[in-house]
């Protein structure tokens, strides 16, 4: 892409796309190595008389976070050509980019709980699989730490350009 949007553009625009949430992606960066991210999570939302448990990150809004942290950093890692998979693909904008991104699998382990309200997230891009040639698809294979290894996640994902769209 010839104008690179920064990662706090792709989340603004990914935030405006999304569907309301108890949390929101308040700061994010890339350091060469991992993606990561803060999210402020309003861990009292779903509590109420029938329902009073002590407020923690549960498995449902981890998932939530940690695909959306996924689509993001995936986002950021194509249009800015961190990996060299994702730099051969076609060029489009962030709108129909987003449309193509696809979390496939979604792996939680939730070793201790979390109960604060900002919680950092750090992502890295362990593997990536070209299938352009065959499939006109590039996968990818993360894993997802979540407030300092509290939680982990690995997910795999994937970029479709299989309707042959071309730049």
């Amino acid at each position: 892409m010839s104008d690179q949007p920064s990662f706090l553009k792709i989340n603004e625009d990914l935030a405006a796309a999304w569907c309301h949430t108890p949390w929101s992606a308040t700061d994010m960066s890339f350091d060469g190595v991992a993606y990561h991210g803060v999210f402020d999570v309003d861990l009292t939302a779903d509590v109420s008389e029938s329902a009073p448990y002590r407020p923690v990150l549960h498995g449902s809004i981890l998932a939530q976070i940690v695909s959306y942290h996924t689509l993001a950093s995936m986002l950021y890692a194509y249009t800015n050509d961190h990996i060299p998979a994702f730099a051969t693909l076609p060029r489009v904008g962030l709108p129909e980019a987003r449309k193509r991104i696809l979390v496939t699998s979604l792996k939680l382990s939730l070793h201790r709980q979390v109960a604060e309200t900002r919680v950092p997230v750090r992502l890295t891009i362990d593997r990536v699989t070209d299938k352009w040639d065959s499939h006109r698809m590039a996968f990818a294979a993360v894993s997802v730490d979540v407030a300092g290894g509290r939680h982990t996640a690995e997910l795999e994902g994937c970029i479709n350009f299989r309707d042959r769209i071309e730049p």
